[in-house]
């Protein structure tokens, strides 16, 4: 079906079954990267072409400033009560630039966590990916991270994204990361990202190169990367690749949909995630959410907003630690 048909199947849906989170989730998640619905197929598409006409010329640089991006919030919520949407599904993550892909093959993360917490084996693509971790200190950071990324210019358009830590025992309430296949490039990403942020005066962000899903280094304390130069050397079992390809001998992966995530516009499903964000901060505690929080955005589900509850002083406490080391 092509992909203007699948969206009118969705919006004429949603106007029979307002509630239902996970059409909303699939029709948000088309329309971020569908070229434009003859006619607007309804109420969602319609809020995302106002959003992306609400968007200034240099709109990824107005973002830097908390004023105008409080300014710009407003106008997208404005969009969104316009055209008739109430309800978000939270989305915790948003994606730049090219498509995830570790020495050339498509990493699929959740399947490989998935995998990992069956097993207890890394799978060996795992062990060439590098990031830099970038760990905003407020939800005011988190935003400037996010415009940062945007404008960061890098020779191979490495994957990116922002996102809010809803793990279980994973720290950090917000992050981000670049995604990498060697030290080098990972060195290198990590300096690029310090010196833009130096050149835009941004502070309360904290940068650093990790390996892998953190899940990874919790059960093998070798697999972090070395912070020092006597560091125990990461061996994995020589075991897991028959693990691996028994597991995966049955499994037929999906095909990469594209191959970038870049896009000259922010989308539905972007003014989604920047909603969940702003509801995160405010439930943890965070001050600097209180101008977003009081424009009131859309309601989302109560399971997400307890989840939210439940891990509020330890995000709390994390975020005061990593205020605390500047």
């Amino acid at each position: 079906m092509p992909p203007t048909s699948k969206i009118a199947e969705l919006e004429n849906w949603l106007v029979m079954k307002p509630g239902d989170l996970k059409s909303i989730r699939q029709l948000v998640t088309r329309l971020e990267h569908a070229p434009k619905a003859p006619g607007s197929a309804g109420r969602f598409s319609a809020a995302q072409e106002d959003i992306v006409t609400s968007l200034g010329a240099d709109w990824r640089a107005d973002l830097f400033e908390p004023e105008h991006m409080v300014e710009q919030y407003r106008a997208w919520l404005a969009a969104l009560r316009n055209r008739g949407v109430s309800l978000a599904v939270p989305i915790g993550q948003v994606f730049s630039g090219r498509v995830l892909k570790v020495r050339g093959q498509n990493a699929y993360c959740g399947v490989f966590l998935d995998f990992f917490k069956e097993t207890g084996a890394i799978p060996a693509l795992c062990n060439d990916c590098y990031k830099v971790q970038i760990l905003p200190h407020d939800l005011r950071a988190m935003f400037q991270t996010y415009a940062l990324l945007l404008k960061l210019d890098l020779p191979n358009d490495n994957a990116r994204k922002c996102m809010i830590e809803l793990r279980d025992g994973i720290k950090f309430p917000y992050k981000a990361y670049i995604y990498c296949d060697t030290v080098d490039d990972v060195r290198a990403c990590l300096q690029a990202f310090r010196d833009l942020q130096a050149k835009h005066g941004i502070e309360g962000i904290s940068s650093k190169i990790s390996h892998g899903c953190s899940e990874y280094g919790q059960k093998y304390p070798a697999f972090k990367f070395p912070e020092t130069d006597d560091a125990p050397e990461f061996v994995p079992d020589p075991q897991w690749p028959a693990i691996e390809k028994a597991y995966f001998r049955s499994i037929k992966l999906p095909a990469q949909a594209r191959d970038s995530n870049t896009r000259e516009h922010v989308s539905l499903r972007d003014v989604f995630a920047f909603c969940t964000w702003v509801k995160y901060a405010e439930l943890i505690g965070d001050p600097t959410s209180k101008a977003y929080a009081a424009l009131r955005g859309p309601d989302l589900p109560q399971q997400f907003t307890k989840r939210v509850r439940s891990q509020a002083k330890i995000r709390r406490r994390e975020m005061q630690e990593l205020q605390n080391t500047e």
